[in-house]
């Protein structure tokens, strides 16, 4: 009755250390052989480091940090660290619902690194993003500031078809409200360049 309870609020028992963990930390680790179990990334990193070899790899927990934009709106982040094999992401994001949304920023390194300095190198990537809006209100809604916007592409759950939702600035777009966006700019040309998740675009 427990365990149901935690997966209805979106929480799950890790299978190794016992710790109930919001859904976005938990992953599936192992293989169709030997089964699957459902860890949390602190276990996850210890299995992989154990299985690797990576007696130096330090598994820290970071604490969520507060920053505000340019507009002066406060996001809160949560970090998460995976050591995937040979590489290690730490990523952050803002959770709306219980799921990560918002900004979201990732940052790769070597297994080997210092994990604070690589936060370090995240959080100054997470300040410049803030500091700059591709988006403003008017009287006639959202415009594109300039003539340059970033964006981050997901899945558009509200629509049966498959389509892009754009989140810029930290907000969701729908592909048909950047439609109307560009049509502020009818005649002029565009460039399209699709960076990964890792990259600071």
């Amino acid at each position: 009755m427990q365990k149901k309870d935690e997966h209805s609020h979106g929480m799950i028992r890790c299978e190794a250390c016992g710790t109930a963990t919001p859904a976005y930390d938990i992953v599936n680790y192992g293989s169709i052989e030997d089964g699957y179990r459902q860890l949390c990334s602190q276990c996850l990193n210890a299995e992989v480091a154990s299985t690797q070899g990576l007696d130096r790899f330090e598994n820290i927990r970071f604490d969520q940090v507060a920053m505000t934009d340019c507009a002066g709106e406060a996001h809160e982040f949560h970090f998460r660290t995976r050591l995937l094999g040979s590489m290690v992401a730490l990523d952050a994001f803002e959770l709306k619902r219980g799921e990560p949304a918002g900004y979201q920023f990732q940052i790769l390194g070597d297994p080997d690194d210092d994990l604070l300095s690589l936060l370090g190198r995240l959080v100054e990537r997470m300040r410049r993003s803030l500091s700059v809006k591709h988006l403003v209100q008017s009287e006639y809604g959202l415009q594109i500031t300039g003539q340059t916007v970033r964006a981050r592409i997901e899945s558009d759950q509200t629509t049966d078809e498959r389509m892009p939702l754009l989140v810029i600035d930290g907000r969701d777009v729908s592909w048909e409200k950047f439609g109307r966006m560009l049509m502020t700019f009818e005649g002029w040309q565009f460039r399209i360049e699709i960076g990964d998740r890792s990259d600071e675009v």
